[in-house]
């Protein structure tokens, strides 16, 4: 591994997590040595983590585990403190480090009327530090700290704004939402150790192939404990019946929603599902018909989630509770595609998740700039922005054709193959299902641009303007990367497919094809 930074796979996440603690005392020196400190650190952890890249290229899902004892067990046990470096952990690292870093620097601009900003910025840092250790830990232990220090950073982070009950609140919502789901996750790691002796990944596979093939443990004894930790997934990326403190998470400034739900904590759960499935219960080892349950369960609650959370942002009033609807809907197209049991199904979540990240981060900035610009966030007290916020305006753009899928954009390639995963499965319920959510979503994009940018203007937009250069940059560099994604098209799919190092050749089908054709239509 000798392209990589040196000890990058330790760097991209210990850099934000001990260059937050050093957050408060550079606010000393002055505001601007502050902020200058915080984007610095920000960019640093990104340049590990994208320097990892081309050692991972084709790697496939073994990977290669970088390891040092930590906790002893006696008898010259450890429990090691290990890192999973394969193309998975590296690309939510790179989407971490990289999309939390062009959030780090726009908030330089979003933030510059706020107070308390060294707690801002240590909790930024800290949150992308502990996303970071999350998806490079090899072990469930290590995973499990990454996944409590984003569920502390995000309580913080939405209740930022301390003084307003109603953050406090969103705040504590968050928070004991998703322990409901954080408790179920532990105790089924606590039940795999008990079982296997170790919180290795690689280990728990191995223990557990060897011990059903002995006859030692049966195929329903694996199917609580996965459960268990699925719930983690449903809580972490609010998936029903935890979804609803993600709604209120909005109470936050925008760029903390941004990095919510597009570089961090609601990934996290899609994240963890897709590790299981790629190195715990891999196919080659548990066939799918071995955990049909389990399977079943993700794709029947993600396809119902999706749908749900696109009727309700079909009405809801808010520029951002919109947005983070369809977050919760989104979300849940990427789980039904993992709860396909496919390597099609595999494929389509993560590249959904990838450039979901990508237009989700810009449009909750968008948002952002114009909240920044008219300071409401009620959709029916805005219209006429277009020629007031022109760069806003066609990026959002970008950010909501990539959302709605339509050809040429990012979303439309990964949206397909996560419905072509459900026509292959013949799951014709859960097809159905997200197949009327992507209809929904067309409608409420297009409804949101509308009402921002096209509706005749209020009183509360005649004094609107562009938001400044280091909200805007963060907004086209993001849109650049959507465009370039959708335009590529196939060729990005082929390259994300041999980057991720799966074996199976995926074509779309006409059923496909007529589906999306529908979903844009009707839309």
């Amino acid at each position: 591994m000798a392209k990589m930074l040196p000890y990058a796979p330790w760097l991209a996440w210990t850099i934000p997590l001990v260059g937050s603690l050093f957050v408060p005392l550079v606010f000393r020196a002055g505001r601007r040595e502050g902020e200058a400190y915080a984007v610095a650190v920000s960019f640093a952890a990104a340049a590990f983590s994208i320097s990892m890249i081309p050692d991972v290229y084709g790697l496939g899902h073994e990977g290669v585990i970088i390891k040092v004892p930590w906790i002893p067990l006696g008898s010259d046990r450890f429990i090691d403190a290990s890192l999973l470096i394969d193309p998975l952990s590296v690309m939510m690292a790179s989407i971490a480090t990289g999309i939390g870093s062009l959030i780090v620097l726009y908030s330089v601009g979003y933030m510059s009327r706020e107070e308390a900003l060294p707690r801002y910025y240590f909790f930024m840092l800290f949150f992308i530090g502990g996303m970071t250790l999350l998806v490079l830990a090899e072990n469930f232990l290590m995973l499990y700290i990454g996944w409590e220090i984003v569920g502390l950073c995000s309580y913080a982070l939405i209740g930022f704004y301390n003084k307003r009950p109603e953050a406090n609140h969103a705040g504590i919502k968050a928070f004991v939402t998703t322990r409901i789901g954080d408790a179920s996750m532990l105790v089924g790691i606590v039940v795999l150790f008990a079982m296997f002796g170790t919180f290795s990944f690689t280990g728990v596979e191995k223990a557990m192939h060897s011990s059903i093939e002995k006859g030692a443990v049966s195929t329903a004894g694996l199917i609580l404990p996965l459960l268990l930790i699925f719930g983690g997934a449903v809580g972490k990326s609010a998936q029903f019946p935890l979804h609803v403190w993600l709604p209120d998470a909005m109470e936050g400034p925008t760029p903390v929603s941004a990095l919510i739900h597009a570089a961090t904590m609601v990934k996290a759960g899609v994240y963890l599902v897709a590790r299981m499935i790629l190195t715990v219960v891999p196919f080659e080892a548990f066939p799918p018909a071995m955990l049909a349950e389990w399977y079943l369960a993700i794709a029947l609650i993600a396809g119902f989630t999706s749908f749900f959370a696109a009727t309700m942002g079909l009405v809801s009033p808010d520029i951002k509770r919109v947005i983070a609807y369809s977050t919760i809907s989104q979300l849940a197209l990427m789980l039904a595609a993992l709860g396909m049991a496919s390597e099609l199904g595999l494929f389509g979540g993560l590249f959904h998740l990838l450039s979901h990240s990508i237009f989700k981060a810009l449009l909750f900035l968008a948002a952002g700039a114009v909240i920044h610009a008219v300071h409401t966030n009620n959709l029916d007290e805005m219209g006429g922005l277009r020629t007031k916020m022109p760069i806003t305006f066609w990026t959002s753009a970008v950010g909501v054709l990539s959302l709605a899928g339509v050809p040429l954009f990012s979303g439309f390639w990964s949206k397909d193959l996560v419905i072509e995963s459900s026509l292959q499965a013949g799951n014709m319920l859960v097809f159905l299902l997200i197949t009327g959510a992507s209809i929904l979503t067309v409608v409420y994009s297009i409804r949101w641009l509308y009402k921002v940018f096209l509706a005749p203007p209020t009183h509360h937009t005649e004094h609107a303007h562009e938001a400044p250069p280091v909200m805007t940059i963060p907004l086209i560099i993001l849109a650049a990367a959507s465009i370039a994604v959708g335009v590529s098209g196939p060729f990005f799919e082929g390259e994300l497919h041999h980057y991720l190092g799966l074996h199976g050749e995926f074509s779309t089908s006409l059923a496909t094809y007529a589906a999306s054709a529908v979903i844009l239509a009707t839309g």
